[in-house]
């Protein structure tokens, strides 16, 4: 018989889209809005649509909006076949029935990561012929973002940045560039 899942996508390494030094702590955890999770380290961005990325129910989904885990405690999670969203945090259910609690975070000034999408969106009209990306950038992005493997690379307008997306998916990744 096979084991039911109740939680994330296992593979799904929103984590690691995130940055774990204390200079910017506000970028080390992962933000749920709208029926998404955004994660980003100031280099990548990643968006996940919750409906897409995990098995949580609506309600789980509606629980979680506006609300703030931990890289460290999300990567936690992930473990777990069996989680449940609750209005205190990621209640996750061991084989004995016990219980962990990963409780959810406070966090005060959390960037607007749909307003920092939506300067990305526009198609870039110059032509380039060289462009500097840090190759762990691609390996994050890969593990962070959902549906990578139907993904397609577009530069933004201005070539600030290499939009990350599939056609069957809402996930978004962003990758800030440095030109050369």
């Amino acid at each position: 018989m096979m084991k039911r899942r109740h939680n994330f996508n296992r593979g799904l390494r929103m984590d690691l889209a995130c940055d774990n030094y204390s200079f910017r702590p506000v970028f080390s955890y992962i933000h749920f809005k709208d029926g998404c999770a955004y994660a980003c380290d100031t280099h990548i961005l990643v968006k996940n649509k919750l409906s897409e990325c995990s098995t949580f129910t609506d309600e789980e989904i509606e629980k979680l909006d506006g609300k703030f885990i931990g890289s460290k405690a999300y990567k936690s999670i992930l473990s777990y076949d069996m989680v449940q969203v609750t209005d205190m945090g990621f209640e996750c259910i061991l084989f004995d029935n016990q219980k962990v609690i990963y409780p959810f975070s406070e966090v005060y000034k959390y960037p607007e990561m749909e307003n920092v999408i939506s300067e990305h969106l526009k198609e870039s009209t110059e032509g380039i012929t060289k462009l500097r990306i840090d190759p762990s950038f691609l390996s994050k992005i890969e593990k962070a973002l959902f549906n990578f493997d139907d993904a397609y690379m577009q530069l933004s307008e201005g070539n600030k940045s290499l939009l990350v997306k599939s056609d069957d998916s809402d996930s978004i990744g962003i990758i800030m560039l440095k030109l050369i």
